[in-house]
């Protein structure tokens, strides 16, 4: 199947807050050599001297950086486990003034609840950053409504902000097989959402509670993803959090068991259309 003329990233959430470039190189060098991927989203981790080092070395590998996940917010939605482990994250990750400040040319994400804060929205009205990605949290639908009415505000202001639709935060309220029983209505009102939407998150980790349970859908599901939605948007970002300590580092063993999953996976969104 032809691939279509949309960029395709790889998050760097799968190699974990400890994980370091030549992981990564290790996992999807590959996957760049045969332009499978065109870019990176690079979870933006604090220092900034390993933050530098990590994109200068993709760079190197010919793998650009091509926009940073910055924060989310919002973390008093979550179980107190939930809350602890985000605000310890979010305490990690360079926010987007910062970001900009050092990395001008690379555009910035971060969820609708970080975005609404009066603070960091004058900040951006400042730096207008060349695009501003604004992901939906949590709350399924009401999470996408709350992303649109915040895209609008921001281009109200000159800001070039654009939605992605985390698949995973949208869909996390439906039982898997609630979610394979509707396919087609979710392609729908996905297609709808478009016109805010150029972006996707497809999250196909091994971490279930922030990943969609990609290996239950089945091959005509991701066929009819390809076909609805990918000629609708501009970027496609996978995204591959692993479970239990694989969101913070990974043995080689780890690495490996994961690598094995990334074949299996790509060859199915490959076969699909999707990559």
């Amino acid at each position: 199947m032809p691939k279509n003329k949309i960029h395709r990233s790889i998050s760097t959430d799968s190699v974990g807050w400890l994980g370091n470039s030549e992981q990564f190189i290790f996992l999807y060098k590959e996957y760049f050599e045969n332009n499978t991927f065109d870019g990176v989203e690079m979870i933006a981790f604090k220092p900034l001297h390993r933050l530098r080092r990590f994109i200068d070395h993709l760079k190197k590998h010919r793998i650009e950086t091509t926009s940073f996940h910055s924060q989310t917010g919002d973390d008093k939605q979550f179980p107190l486990t939930g809350r602890i482990i985000m605000s310890i994250v979010n305490s990690l990750i360079f926010d987007i003034p910062n970001l900009q400040k050092y990395f001008k040319n690379i555009d910035p994400l971060a969820h609708a609840p970080y975005l609404r804060n009066k603070e960091t929205k004058d900040k951006i009205k400042i730096l207008k950053p060349n695009t501003l990605w604004i992901e939906n949290h949590n709350y399924g639908e009401l999470g996408v409504e709350r992303a649109i009415a915040l895209i609008d505000d921001y281009r109200k202001y000159g800001i070039n902000a654009k939605g992605m639709l985390d698949l995973y935060h949208y869909l996390a309220h439906l039982p898997t097989k609630t979610i394979i029983k509707d396919w087609k209505k979710i392609i729908k009102k996905i297609k709808l959402y478009s016109r805010w939407f150029s972006g996707i998150h497809l999250p196909i980790g091994s971490r279930r509670d922030d990943s969609l349970p990609i290996e239950d859908f089945t091959d005509e599901m991701l066929s009819l993803f390809a076909k609805e939605i990918i000629p609708r948007i501009e970027k496609l970002v996978i995204e591959n959090q692993q479970q239990g300590i694989g969101l913070v580092t990974s043995s080689t063993r780890m690495l490996i068991k994961q690598k094995q999953r990334n074949a299996v996976n790509f060859s199915r969104l490959k076969k699909a259309g999707i990559l």
